[in-house]
């Protein structure tokens, strides 16, 4: 019963006040060379910042509907 409450939960409003990917986060130019020398040797490809930046930004967003999620299945 859990499991259907929470599908049905899980959408999220996207709008100007509560879009979880439009927030604009200073990301240092050290971490995203490091996070593209990391997914390098997971890819096999050089990245560029630009792809890191993107990674960065997709495992952000993750992260972000995963407490979104959770903050919605604990009532609050």
């Amino acid at each position: 019963m859990k499991a259907k409450r929470r599908v049905t939960k899980r959408s999220v409003e996207r709008n100007a006040q509560t879009n979880l990917f439009s927030r604009q986060r200073a990301i240092d130019e050290a971490f995203l060379e490091r996070t593209a020398r990391l997914f390098e040797a997971r890819m096999e490809r050089p990245l560029s910042t630009e792809d890191a930046r993107q990674i960065v930004d997709n495992l952000g967003g993750f992260f972000r509907i995963l407490a979104e999620w959770d903050r919605i299945d604990r009532g609050e």
